[in-house]
This record gives C-alpha cells, structure tokens and sequence, in this order.
C-alpha cells in the first residue's frame, strides 16, 4: 500500500519521468512559461558571477533533470549529477549515450542558449554538458552521506534543483536534509538552489506526491542556521491559476547562498 511507503518508496515506485516531462516540461505547458524560462534566467544571472566557478559542481535533484546544470557546464571542470530513483538514473544514462529512446531535451537546452546570447549552438552546448558529467548517482537527502555508498570529495558548487521540498515531512526534517547535502559542500563554497513555496502536492500522470510546505521565512532561517549566507534571491508569485490541476505552490525561489560554516 502507497500510505505505508516512506517518500523515497514511493518516489521510487510512482515517479515517471515521461509523465512529468509530459505535464510540465513541454514548451505549451504552463508550468514552462511560468517557471522553467524564469528560473534559467535566474541560473544563468547566478552563474556568471565571477565568484561562482570552481572545479567540481554536484548537482541534486527529483528526477533527470541534468538540464539544470547546462547554465553552469562552462563554469566547472566536472559535474556529478544525483537524482532520487533508478528509473530517473536510467534515462540520464540513455540521454548520455545518445540512445534512441533517451528523453529529449533540446527544446529545453535551445531556450536555454537563447537566454545566454552566447553564441553556441544548442548541439555544442549540449556536447560540453555530456562531457563535464563524470558520473550519475542515486541520492537519499535523509541520509548522513546522501550518495551513500559512494563518497565523493567537497564540491566548489552545489545545486539543488526542486530537491528536498519532495523527500521531507517537517521543519525537523527539513533542516536535517539540508545538513547533509552541505557536507558535499566545501566551506567558502556555493549552494544555488531552486525551490516551491507554499505547496503541499504535484501530479505525476495520476499519482498526487505530497510536497513539504514552507514559506520564504522558513527557508532563509534554515539556510542562515545551517551556515549559510544569502547573497542572491529571486522569488516568484505564480500566475497561472490552471497550474492548481498538477500542483499548488503559490511562489517558487531561485537563490545564491554561500557556505560560511
């Protein structure tokens, strides 16, 4: 039964990444328009601020979603990219080996070079991308070392895409999975996050997952108690009211935070 599995069973046995891709990520969908495009924006502001680079970014997130590093790729020598379940794992890898079947992003990588105005073809963007990523993890928030059994040195750059709002239950919780994500963090290093805000569920095809609830309040305390410094943030009201069909969060937050402690 769905109601005796914890967040991460059911992450594992409901989440499809084609039904997401099929409700959220297709440019006619309103959660495209809404967020997608103005969250890049935000990365791409982020990014290419002369202290965020380094050698090694890790990047977390709910689902396949590597896109979200493609802003970043110029700016680290390599990426390691950690989604929450295997099927999601599986298709990052067929996308990386070019296979027939893999997901196809280039909508999404080609508005992403649009933004950037940097002159590269999406084909080139996406090859730089393919080449940065090293390796492609399994990762659990709720554990100490969140991609156990592998250990992996401190990154310069840590990035949660839409992460820890799906496998929390509480503020207790919450602040614990945010602690250990920042031990793949080094000290003077960045956290650029993306996140919903007073939500509490999203659709994937026809399952309802709940989404911890938060406010901005709650999650500047959070990062500030878990040593962070917050020097960007951009958050959103959303507008679309059709968005209430497949989830209900009422801002969503891009923000820069570095790692003091």
């Amino acid at each position: 039964m769905a109601s005796n599995m914890n967040l991460n069973e059911l992450h594992e046995r409901f989440y499809d990444p084609q039904k997401m891709k099929e409700s959220y990520l297709v440019q006619e969908s309103a959660f495209f328009e809404d967020t997608i495009l103005k969250m890049f924006s935000n990365f791409i502001n982020i990014y290419s601020t002369a202290d965020v680079k380094g050698d090694s970014l890790i990047g977390l997130s709910f689902g396949p979603y590597i896109y979200y590093t493609l802003p970043a790729c110029e700016y680290f020598n390599e990426i390691t990219f950690a989604c929450a379940d295997d099927n999601s794992i599986q298709k990052i890898q067929k996308w990386l080996k070019k296979e027939p079947d893999a997901l196809d992003w280039s909508h999404i990588i080609k508005k992403i070079c649009e933004l950037q105005g940097s002159g590269e073809t999406w084909n080139e963007k996406e090859c730089m991308l393919k080449r940065k990523v090293k390796r492609v993890l399994k990762h659990d928030v709720t554990s100490s070392n969140p991609l156990s059994p592998v250990i992996l040195p401190q990154a310069d750059c840590l990035l949660l895409a839409h992460c820890l709002e799906h496998f929390v239950t509480d503020k207790k919780s919450f602040c614990e999975a945010l602690k250990n994500i920042s031990s793949l963090l080094k000290t003077g290093g960045h956290l650029i996050m993306s996140a919903m805000l007073e939500a509490t569920f999203y659709m994937c095809g026809d399952f309802k997952f709940p989404i911890f609830y938060m406010n901005e309040d709650f999650l500047k305390d959070a990062l500030i108690e878990a040593g962070y410094d917050i020097q960007e943030e951009y958050i959103y009201l959303r507008k679309t009211e059709s968005l209430y069909d497949v989830t209900d969060y009422k801002y969503f937050v891009v923000l820069k935070a570095h790692k003091t402690r």
